[in-house]
């Protein structure tokens, strides 16, 4: 109770103050007198009075002292990542004209070359290539005979250089410069020639190369061969003829073949 009555002593001396500086001291002598006796700490009802009844002088006057800061806390924990902002616009293409090439590359931009001794087997794309071997054939006499291969094709770089079920081209996949090559070795028999020819696009009246042989063994096979570089367009094609004059028809002793190779593009 002696608390409220200082409480409401520092009202009446605010009240007091105020009258002063409106009405001059003899105002606020009996502003004062007048608070003392209408307001007394025995009139006021404990409990009736809340801080809103209090000017805002009055609740400052009611707190304690600010006591000095206490020590910082923990940081707490790192917040989630927010939302990855909107992509900028592209920024204009840089120029690489003048920089120096690296790698397999020497020179510089926009013309650099390849560098001397860059280029081996693992940088070559596959060469096309096809081997065959074998051949059922029987080569009547004195016939142009072209050699049907079979089924035995050894290796086959490029799926469209040889076709089993066709049995006798060798076909060129890319234009460019091919070494073309044939061997047969017909049955033994001592009577008459034996030849082989390279035949490009079924020219057999213009083979790209020839090979003959005038003698031939009684009981050994007699092997004949013909080898040369062809020019080949992409799906122009070889085929190998042969024909022997024994008399009679001769089979082949299983140790022929032929292939196509390629060597580099004319251009």
């Amino acid at each position: 109770m002696v608390t409220l009555k200082r409480q409401w002593i520092g009202i009446a001396i605010g009240l007091l103050a105020l009258f002063v500086a409106l009405g001059g001291p003899a105002q606020a002598v009996d502003t004062a007198s007048s608070l003392s006796e209408l307001i007394t700490g025995k009139q006021v009802k404990d409990g009736s009075l809340q801080a809103k009844d209090l000017s805002k002088a009055a609740r400052r006057s009611l707190q304690g002292q600010r006591g000095p800061a206490g020590p910082q806390g923990a940081p707490g924990a790192e917040g989630p990542a927010g939302p990855a902002g909107p992509a900028g616009p592209q920024g204009p293409a840089g120029s690489v004209d003048g920089s120096i090439a690296g790698g397999d590359l020497t020179g510089t931009y926009p013309n650099p070359d390849i560098g001397p001794h860059a280029v081996g087997i693992p940088e070559l794309a596959t060469i096309p290539a096809v081997r065959i071997t074998g051949s059922a054939t029987s080569v009547a006499n004195d016939t142009i005979t072209t050699v049907n291969w079979g089924s035995g094709q050894q290796y086959e770089t490029v799926a469209s250089m040889y076709d089993p079920a066709e049995g006798t081209k060798l076909v060129a996949p890319v234009s460019g410069l091919y070494l073309a090559a044939a061997s047969l070795g017909f049955n033994g028999n001592a009577t008459g020639v034996r030849s082989v020819a390279i035949a490009t696009n079924g020219s057999n009246s213009n083979p790209a190369c020839f090979d003959r042989r005038v003698t031939a063994s009684a009981t050994l096979a007699t092997f004949v061969n013909a080898t040369c570089v062809v020019r080949l367009n992409a799906g122009e094609f070889i085929t190998a003829t042969v024909t022997q004059t024994s008399g009679g028809a001769l089979g082949f002793n299983g140790f022929e073949s032929m292939s196509l190779t390629w060597m580099g593009s004319l251009s």
